[in-house]
């Protein structure tokens, strides 16, 4: 069993709902949630009341025309058709049979399903089709989308008359330009010249999304050679310690580093870097070692972001009432999400926990002055107004078009539901996540993994009934590096749990399969192992006590029909 001093979350009392708490948050999801036709006039639309409200009236079993014509449609129409019904059948077949991130039982992984001022602020950007490449194509929706830069930069701490940022196609684009931004202000000419006369090595943490490796092997950058993966913690946050042993190593060998790349939330286990800690280390070592420029610190945040909303928000008072367990919770990492005004750049994703439509992907950069270094030769773009070069960031984007449909979508969903709205909604998750956390702590036989990362994210290990081991006692033995034999005991245990979750996948809980939520210790020659494990994410407004209930019941009668 879990050890007796842990947390609030492990305690029935600390994890119960306030009345008050309750009231709130249903108004909050009546309103902007409810895709209700008498206030959001998009839903009046008969087809969208039956597509929002998921009755299903096309099925995959009982349509099996539609479904072959989505196996096999392959030519265009010859001749137009009239414009009868406002949706064609087969796109509102695939509609229908996409996912549905509305179902409350959907905490798979951090997708959240639209509000409804925010489809229809998408709406507007589709009909208006404005283009944020230039003022030229764009009009006032530049405008718009320098309001939620700057809306943003307040709730950092940044100073928002020297903020800048952009929208563009999603996080990995954000963390493309926090890479490029790095290395265009520690090689001011590789824009011309290339890196190739140039000693570098980027710098990320081993428990980054995906994107952080991906970003780097798309811009030709050697992943063996140019690329230092830190390693992490027992919570998978970047290890201090070796990070500052590694940024010494490089500057000692007169090796820059144009890019530190942390990341606050990541994906699995909700792990929050320490970014002041590796600003303080940055600034202290460029200090010692006198060096002409200094890396550029981003952070992809496009998972932790929205926790910015608690800032400001009184702790002690507690206006909202959000349950001790939570407010515990939210406390202890929130000095570490106000942290981010230290970084140089970051990732928003407001469509994670921001409860707005895909792609709404922001950059916002601390220092507007930084995307000078991204200028690419003003001839390339001869054919716009030369008045206009200079009245947006069109020199210095990686792309031409921009679709404006996240600029819209989002200011409309931080206009309406406000901070206070967003403060009720991302408690709610946690309170969500903590009892689900509390439930688990209960059971014999299963381990709940970096609890103390709190957030929305709930990983946890099962093991075989069988077992006489404290799960607990045997997750710590896991960690430790050991004989052959304690391997084989470890994916013995892992396979029973993976069985397990076939057996009720998609019952109570829609929850993940993931490779790695935990690792063990690092080794002589700095290698670990990873262990799996399951994954809920409370990012679902819908999602209610009672299923969390029902899927840990039935984790338990699983786990006995083993």
């Amino acid at each position: 069993m879990i050890p007796v001093n842990e947390a609030l979350w492990t305690q029935s009392k600390a994890n119960r709902l306030s009345p008050r708490f309750e009231q709130k948050y249903n108004n909050i999801v009546q309103q902007f949630f409810s895709r209700d036709p008498r206030h959001w006039p998009i839903f009046q639309i008969a087809e969208l009341g039956d597509l929002v409200t998921r009755r299903r009236s096309l099925h995959p079993h009982s349509n099996v025309s539609m479904a072959d014509r989505l196996e096999t449609e392959a030519t265009i129409p010859l001749t137009s058709s009239d414009a009868a019904t406002p949706f064609d059948p087969l796109a509102l077949y695939a509609a229908n049979m996409s996912k549905n991130w509305e179902d409350p039982a959907s905490v798979e992984n951090v997708v959240s399903t639209p509000s409804d001022p925010a489809i229809h602020g998408a709406l507007l950007a589709t009909i208006a089709n404005p283009n944020l490449v230039s003022r030229q194509y764009a009009g006032g929706a530049v405008e718009l989308e320098q309001v939620v830069i700057r809306q943003i930069a307040n709730l950092v701490g940044y100073d928002d008359k020297k903020a800048t940022g952009l929208f563009t196609q999603g996080g990995t684009f954000c963390n493309l330009y926090g890479y490029l931004l790095g290395i265009r202000k520690a090689f001011p000419d590789s824009s011309v010249n290339g890196l190739s006369n140039h000693s570098f090595c980027m710098m990320n943490s081993e428990a980054g999304h995906y994107s952080n490796m991906t970003d780097l092997a798309l811009m030709g950058i050697s992943i063996n050679k140019q690329v230092m993966r830190v390693r992490v913690n027992r919570d998978n946050q970047i290890d201090v310690e070796d990070f500052e042993r590694r940024m010494k190593e490089c500057i000692q060998k007169g090796i820059k580093v144009p890019t530190i790349l942390l990341t606050c939330g990541t994906t699995d286990t909700f792990a929050i870097d320490d970014v002041e800690a590796i600003y303080r280390i940055k600034e202290e070592l460029c200090y010692r070692y006198n060096l002409s420029y200094k890396p550029h610190i981003h952070v992809d945040a496009a998972v932790g972001w929205s926790l910015m909303f608690f800032n400001s928000y009184n702790f002690e008072a507690n206006p909202l009432d959000i349950n001790p367990a939570t407010l515990h919770g939210l406390d202890s990492i929130m000095p570490k999400v106000r942290a981010l005004k230290y970084a140089d750049s970051i990732t928003i994703d407001f469509q994670k926990w921001g409860y707005v439509p895909y792609t709404s992907s922001m950059i916002i950069i601390k220092n507007g002055k930084d995307m000078e270094a991204l200028k690419q030769d003003p001839n390339y773009f001869s054919y716009f107004e030369p008045r206009m070069k200079e009245a947006s960031h069109l020199q210095s984007t990686i792309e031409c078009s921009r679709s404006a449909v996240g600029v819209f979508s989002a200011y409309s969903a931080l206009s309406y539901i406000g901070i206070e709205g967003f403060q009720l909604l991302i408690s709610n998750c946690m309170q969500n996540a903590n009892y689900l956390r509390y439930l688990l702590s209960t059971q014999d036989h299963c381990r709940v993994v970096s609890a103390s990362n709190q957030g929305p994210s709930v990983t946890f290990r099962l093991y075989h009934p069988q077992s006489k081991e404290d799960p607990y006692e045997l997750f710590d033995e896991e960690r430790r590096v050991v004989n052959d034999e304690f391997f084989d005991s470890e994916a013995n245990h892992a396979a029973y749990h993976r069985k397990n979750f076939i057996a009720r996948k998609g019952r109570c809980l829609h929850t993940n399969w993931v490779e790695s939520i935990a690792h063990t210790d690092y080794n002589s020659f700095g290698n670990c192992l990873y262990l799996p494990g399951e994954k809920a994410v409370f990012f679902n407004p819908h999602t209610t006590r009672d299923q969390i209930q029902e899927f840990v019941e039935h984790l338990y009668f699983h786990r006995h029909r083993i």
